[in-house]
């Protein structure tokens, strides 16, 4: 008699989002990004860390670690 597994696929869960290797537009962690609040650049040069739960997670140009909603900004990589 032969056996059948089910399923052998992986599965994506929303967790990825958290992962290292997390690709928004191209940018991965790491990465030198501006980050603008209506038109305006806020703090300067500063590192993408993550995007997740619609948050992004970076740290600005004096070091601090930033969590900012998408809802409020846009992102660029710096140059």
């Amino acid at each position: 008699m032969s056996r059948h597994r089910t399923s052998d696929s992986c599965r994506t869960s929303s967790n990825e989002t958290s992962s290292s290797n997390f690709i928004l537009d191209s940018l991965r962690q790491g990465d030198r990004i501006q980050v603008f609040s209506a038109g305006i650049q806020i703090n300067g040069t500063g590192t993408f860390i993550r995007v997740q739960d619609g948050f992004l997670t970076w740290i600005d140009s004096s070091g601090n670690i930033n969590t900012t909603s998408l809802d409020a900004i846009s992102i660029s990589r710096a140059t």
